[in-house]
């Protein structure tokens, strides 16, 4: 679809609603006026930056600013769509979508407005209990395809450490020399491989856990001191 394909059925949908509409006016898409009341659109075949630096110069005109976007498969439901409407209502703009199949269904979205952030306390909670739970900072920021050594997996790392050092071992020994709470549960769920019942409540090493030593022993080495 090309911008073009995307002006009529606007144009259409404004003028239904009472607007005189005109494009490409000083650099703006399409600029609309009813009364006293002037309303930008910025059009674009897909959502991305560049349609946002457009959004924020069309702000320093007025207050009534849309993106105009078609939306194709998936609809409303994907992530990304989402997404885009979290970061419009930031920005005080609204949107306005075109149906991608029949070019002609013209739906508003939502309108300008002030943007209220609602807080995820969920989500809060859990980011710092996980920044708790660290005691060092082993994982180095914007690196991608590596292996997070997050608090859970230090805990693995303490015990696996201990039974290495100490050979197999009873989950009360582990728990009264290590200062790893749940500890059992670790051990029992063992998400990581790296642990094998010798006999009842007693653990030891796989050779798994030899593997990752020898792979990251420079990283076990700091946490492990």
């Amino acid at each position: 679809m090309k911008e073009v394909e995307m002006y009529k059925p606007l144009k259409k949908f404004l003028k239904a609603k009472g607007y005189t509409v005109h494009s490409e006016v000083e650099s703006v898409d399409v600029m609309a006026q009813k009364g006293d009341e002037v309303l930008i659109v910025e059009m674009k075949t897909s959502f991305n930056l560049q349609l946002i630096y457009q959004l924020i110069e069309r702000l320093k005109i007025t207050d009534q600013v849309y993106a105009f976007v078609p939306l194709g498969k998936g609809g409303r439901w994907p992530k990304t769509y989402k997404r885009m409407c979290a970061l419009l209502k930031r920005l005080n703009c609204g949107l306005i979508t075109l149906d991608q199949h029949t070019k002609k269904k013209v739906v508003l979205e939502f309108k300008p407005g002030p943007f209220t952030a609602r807080k995820n306390y969920a989500k809060k909670n859990l980011a710092l209990k996980e920044f708790e739970g660290r005691s060092i900072d082993l994982n180095q920021g914007g690196s991608t395809r590596e292996l997070l050594f997050t608090a859970y997996k230090e805990k693995a790392i303490r015990i696996a450490m201990y039974l290495f050092e100490n050979g197999a071992s009873s989950t009360q020994d582990i728990r009264q020399n290590l200062d790893v709470d749940k500890a059992s549960n670790i051990l029992i769920k063992n998400y990581q491989g790296w642990f094998e019942r010798a006999s009842r409540g007693v653990y030891q090493l796989t050779p798994e856990f030899e593997f990752f030593r020898l792979k990251y022993q420079k990283k076990i080495k700091q946490l492990w001191r």
